[in-house]
């Protein structure tokens, strides 16, 4: 991995950090169909005498992050105090999150390419990858977001497993912008009234969920959900007030 970063400490009403992070994280103790990271003992493998058919990218491990959070008190003075009143005292704070999608991992339905009835005993075993045929359809859309003529779902009894590898395609990414904007007013020397707003995803930009990924299915390819975790699901507006004393 990689990481960048730049921070600025509180100085003249104005303080950020940001990070920026290449990973490229490759195991093979997640298992067969990796859906989280896999804990100290690791995920079910496909062969145990051959733990390399399971060697891939490692789910959910974003190969680009961006991160900035900032904080900006907005400089009004004047020496009219009604209108410092007014037009000062505001507070600018905000989070940008800029991040590649998931890798997941193409399974096929019901097949036994090994004759080892592995999805009966199991689960799905990985499909077959076709080779020379890009895994990202020409025109990528929630309802096709994988391409399914670059994968087979293999004969069975044929011995052998699945030949694509874990972590094969990539899922949506996140891109998400949270503000907030606060206004202070001293009302006396240890009493202050704040209020204002906050909006998370802000520009309600829609970040999708993880597509269906077992092929021989209906939903394989097709995305029907948002993501929820760190601000990226749809626009939410919330406002607030506190006396401080």
């Amino acid at each position: 991995a990689f990481t960048a970063s730049l921070n600025k400490r509180f100085t003249k009403g104005l303080q950020f950090q940001t990070t920026y992070t290449l990973a490229k994280n490759l195991s093979d103790n997640a298992g067969y169909s990796p859906t989280s990271f896999a804990g100290a003992g690791g995920g079910q493998t496909t062969d145990f005498y051959h733990t390399y058919l399971d060697y891939g990218n490692v789910e959910f491990t974003r190969r680009n992050r961006f991160l900035a959070t900032f904080l900006y008190d907005v400089p009004f003075k004047t020496s009219y105090r009604t209108l410092n009143a007014v037009a000062g005292g505001w507070e600018l704070s905000g989070v940008l999150l800029f991040q590649s999608g998931p890798f997941m991992t193409v399974l096929a339905s019901g097949a036994d390419p090994s004759g080892t009835n592995f999805p009966n005993l199991i689960g799905n075993g990985r499909a077959d990858i076709v080779s020379g045929i890009s895994t990202v359809p020409a025109t990528q859309t929630i309802a096709q977001w994988i391409n399914p003529a670059a994968f087979a779902i293999p004969a069975n009894n044929i011995g052998r497993f699945g030949t694509s590898s874990i972590g094969s395609v990539v899922g949506p990414g996140t891109d998400t912008v949270a503000l907030s904007l606060f206004k202070n007013i001293s009302i006396r020397e240890r009493m202050k009234l704040r209020f204002g707003a906050s909006a998370a995803n802000l520009f309600n930009h829609p970040n999708y969920g993880t597509p269906g990924l077992t092929l021989g299915t209906s939903s394989f390819g097709i995305i029907s959900s948002l993501q929820s975790a760190e601000g990226a699901g749809p626009r939410s507006l919330q406002m607030s007030g506190r006396l401080i004393f």
